[in-house]
């Protein structure tokens, strides 16, 4: 298929698809959250949300001086699918409750590891007194839980030792794409794909001037990657507004209420106040 012919139905559906997971947003705001899950959840597909946004602005109707650039666009989409994992490795797996418990538990571990390796790159002595006692306090807590959580407990000793560090993403890519409706071939290959280009691999840059791509400028190859790239995102967005909408049922009607009401707000007139 003509590349032009295939981006713009591809910009179409994916644009309905950022309205309608804007309005359960906005309609899932102000819902108390019953759980954790229902929590992250709420965060979590903000992001996904104001991620979708981005990748909207990157993808414009194409006109004669229209930038382009898929590199930008393919490290965002890239960052759309490692969060609709999260969001759904926390959130909306169907496992047990202790499983449940002990995500929640991995993912504050992996934050404390992550900030321990970031300001490790700082030294030690730049934290102060009161930063330290607070990451010891936190971290006792930390192990406290996960020693406490049944299906953590049971984990093999070198497997406990890994997540305790909490350096490393804690799931495994594969073992979760394998409980979601995702094309897994389909996702790896685009992953990887976008991955390239997203840490400027050879992949994104061989080849540039024999295919005409990568200088800004609107042509085939580009075009195409990006057509590719919006399809990819909307088979992530799907499913998320799909999940969010199960977790809370009123969030769609709520938001289209909400939006309503707005575009009904007559506009404010500038007028100055008399002195």
């Amino acid at each position: 298929m003509d590349a032009e012919a295939m981006y713009g139905p591809a910009r179409a559906a994916f644009g309905k698809l950022v309205s309608t997971a804007d309005i359960v947003s906005v309609g899932a705001s102000g819902i108390s959250s019953p759980t954790p899950q229902h929590y992250w959840a709420s965060v979590l597909f903000t992001r996904l949300v104001v991620t979708a946004k981005s990748i909207q602005v990157l993808t414009p109707a194409l006109g004669p001086n229209t930038h382009v650039d898929f590199s930008a666009v393919a490290s965002i989409v890239r960052n759309l699918a490692e969060c609709y994992l999260f969001f759904f490795f926390l959130c909306i797996d169907d496992v047990p409750q202790d499983q449940k418990d002990a995500r929640i538990i991995l993912l504050n571990l992996h934050d404390d590891g992550s900030r321990a390796k970031l300001f490790a790159e700082l030294g030690e002595e730049e934290l102060d007194d009161e930063t330290r006692a607070l990451r010891i306090v936190v971290r006792t807590d930390l192990e406290t839980k996960f020693a406490a959580n049944s299906y953590l407990a049971a984990l093999p000793e070198k497997r406990q030792r890994e997540l305790l560090r909490g350096e490393k993403t804690p799931f495994v890519q594969d073992d979760v794409i394998d409980r979601t409706d995702l094309d897994k071939k389909n996702f790896r290959f685009l992953y990887r794909f976008l991955s390239n280009h997203t840490h400027t691999g050879p992949v994104a840059f061989y080849r540039m001037g024999e295919h005409g791509r990568g200088a800004g400028y609107r042509n085939e190859k580009d075009t195409f990657y990006m057509a590719s790239a919006l399809e990819f995102a909307a088979t992530l967005l799907t499913p998320a507004i799909r999940d969010m909408s199960g977790l809370f049922p009123e969030a769609e009607e709520r938001g289209r209420k909400a939006r309503s009401a707005d575009i009904r707000k007559p506009a404010r007139a500038n007028v100055r106040r008399r002195k």
